[in-house]
Order: structure tokens, then sequence, then C-alpha cells
């Protein structure tokens, strides 16, 4: 409640701080003992998501986001350019987690499309909704497929295999959905040219280092959280920047707010979990749709990763909703504008640049290209 609400009167609570509440009560009122909270954390997934982190923190400081974005406003017509960025914040999404892609590119986009006088928001709902659709196709590109990809110890080969074709087929949805809506837009836009920073043998020492690092995800040569380790220590020795502002650009508070979570959905599912079990049962197609329908409300009742920290315990007994869960759980994300942090990130920092991403002007593309996406979704992977 304290991580929906966030305000109460003259109180402003961050998400961390929220989630710090919960765990503080649940260690004060013995719910849960220290010891049980500490061992409830996940470290695979926060050293992972840490590994990734520190980085896209190089790429950033190479201006590689800047350019791509930059790139994008060279293309000839609007058409072209709803799809080069889907596609572009798809594929980055899938292989450097949405909400980082988010955050680097928001502000670009919004700076790119004012520049070249077109209207900002359907860009930035094409690129919250294509970086949604987009993570779902790896096990790194999403913190909950992080969680699912861990738990569930499928490779990443043979996670991608299952899911990149599910996202491919609803990015074109996307892609039709967004065009339907702002067509008016799109065909108002006119290309322009506008020059970035760019440091380009920083971005091809990153990338180099992530391929390495994507092949050591491949082959399986140390767990996933070791290899996204390696990485970042790799561009600690040889990025020539300083460590420290890598570090600085991890986002700290959310990996605390991932620790607090793990805590407090281990309390969740220990006394309430079971409720969830008994309704829960793969058969048919029914029981599909049905599953991704409950995946899609709880994710929008709690939010997706903490929903699917829940499910987690559960989803052990049932191998095949392991990718029914990833799918419906991030497709869940683009229901609402506050449907995942990566629509928050994209939102806030619009903000930040005095454009207002309305809860309901959201809606015209979140809900038909949700339930759709979602029904696509579960077809495919019923027909396993």
């Amino acid at each position: 409640m304290l991580i929906a609400i966030q305000n109460i009167g003259k109180f402003s609570l961050s998400r961390p701080a929220a989630s710090t509440i919960g765990v503080a009560l649940l260690l004060s009122l013995g719910v849960l003992s220290f010891d049980e909270a500490v061992r409830a954390i996940d470290f695979n997934t926060i050293v992972l998501l840490f590994g990734m982190m520190a980085l896209v923190a190089y790429l950033s400081f190479s201006g590689f986001f800047e350019f791509v974005a930059s790139k994008l406003m060279t293309i000839g017509n609007g058409r072209r350019l709803l799809l080069t960025i889907i596609l572009s914040s798809s594929t980055l999404s899938a292989l450097f987690v949405n909400d980082t892609i988010c955050v680097f590119m928001t502000p670009i986009i919004v700076k790119l499309s004012l520049e070249a006088k077109l209207n900002p928001i359907p860009l930035l709902i094409a690129l919250a909704t294509s970086a949604n659709i987009g993570s779902a196709g790896t096990i790194i590109g999403n913190p909950q497929n992080m969680l699912i990809g861990i738990s569930s110890g499928v490779s990443f080969l043979e996670f991608a295999k299952v899911m990149v074709p599910i996202s491919a087929i609803c990015l074109v949805l996307n892609y039709l959905i967004v065009y339907a809506v702002y067509r008016k837009d799109f065909d108002n836009f006119k290309p322009k040219k506008i020059d970035v920073s760019f440091n380009k043998s920083l971005a091809v020492k990153t990338l180099a280092v992530f391929a390495f690092v994507l092949a050591l995800f491949i082959t399986e040569i140390y767990p996933i959280p070791i290899s996204a380790l390696i990485g970042a220590a790799i561009m600690f020795a040889i990025g020539k920047i300083p460590p420290r502002k890598a570090l600085e650009k991890v986002d700290w508070g959310l990996l605390l707010f991932f620790c607090n979570l793990f805590i407090v959905m281990h309390a969740f599912e220990r006394d309430y979990g079971h409720l969830l079990v008994s309704s829960i049962s793969l058969k048919d197609l029914e029981s599909y749709l049905y599953a991704s329908t409950l995946t899609v409300i709880g994710s929008n009742l709690v939010s997706n990763v903490p929903f699917v920290m829940m499910m987690l315990p559960i989803v052990k007994q049932d191998g095949e909703f392991w990718y029914l869960l990833a799918m419906a759980s991030t497709f869940a994300g683009n229901l609402t504008l506050i449907g995942s942090v990566a629509n928050l990130i994209v939102a806030e920092s619009a903000s930040r640049e005095g454009i207002n991403l309305g809860f309901i002007e959201y809606l015209k593309v979140g809900v038909p290209l949700t339930v759709s996406t979602v029904l696509v979704g579960a077809l495919m992977i019923y027909c396993l």
C-alpha cells in the first residue's frame, strides 16, 4: 500500500523507503527473524542487476544511447521512425534491461522530437511499450525475467528460443496499435539531423565486453550473475573512467528495493501462497488464459516484480508455468502507466522536460496492446 500510495499527507515516500518500512515492520513484529529475512534475499539477482547496471553506466558515459537516438531522427518518414524506435528500444532492452534503456533514451527522444516539431507522446509510449515487450525475450531483459531465469535454471538460449518469437510477433502488434492511434502525428514528421557527443572508443570497448559477457551467458561457463560481475570488473579495469563514477550511476535504491521485496514477498508467500496454488493448474487453453489473466491482474495490483517474487515458489511445482509467467507479467506492464517501472521512468523523465504523459492518454494504447499481446503469448506458449 505504501509503495502504491507513496504520498501520505506531507510525507513523501520513495519505493525503496516504503519497502524498507515494510521490512522493519515484519522484523519488529516478529513475523520474520533477521536470519530468515537475510536468507529470503536472492543475491544472484542482486549481483546480476548490479553487473548489468555497471556495464550500462559505461555505455552512457560514451554517449551511445544519445548516438542511437540521434540516428532515429534521420529516418525518412514517421512510419519508419516509429518502426526504428520500436526495434531499437526492444533490442536494446532485451540486452541491457528495459528500465535502464528507458532512463537513458527518454530525455533524448523528448529533445529530438521537440527539435523535429513532432508530438513526443506517441514516441514515449512506443519507447515504453516496446521496451517492455522486447525485454520479455531474454533472461536479462527485465528484473522479473532475471528472477525466473535464475530460479528455473532455464538456460539463456533455451529461454530466448521460446520467448524471442513471442516478443517479435507482439512487437508487430505494438507498431500497428501505436500507429493507428497516432497516425496523424507520425504523418506530420519531418526528419532533422542533430549532432551529439559520442566517444566511439569507449562505446566499442564496452560493447566488446558486453559481447564477451553474452558469450558467457550462452556457454554457461559461469553462473549468469558471476558472468555479469566479470563484465563489470573488466570495465572497471579498462574503462579509463574511475569506477567511482560508474558506481554513482548504479541505482542503489533499486537494489535496496529488490532486497526488501524479497523479504516482504517471502513472508506473504509463506503464509498465503497456498491460496494461489489451488487456483492454478495448466491443463488446457482455458487454464492458460486464466493463469495469464490472473498474472496480468496481480502484476498491476502489486506490480510485476513483487508478483513474480511471490509466485516463484509456486511455479517451481509446475515447470510449464515459467514461460507463461515471464510473458504475462512483462506484457502486463503495458496495461497502465503505473504497470511497470519502465513506464514510470519514461513518464517521470518526460515530466522533467515539461512533457506530461497522462494516465488516460496512455490507456489508448495500453489496453488494446496488453489484451492482444497476452492473448497471442498465451496461445503460442500453449502450442509449444
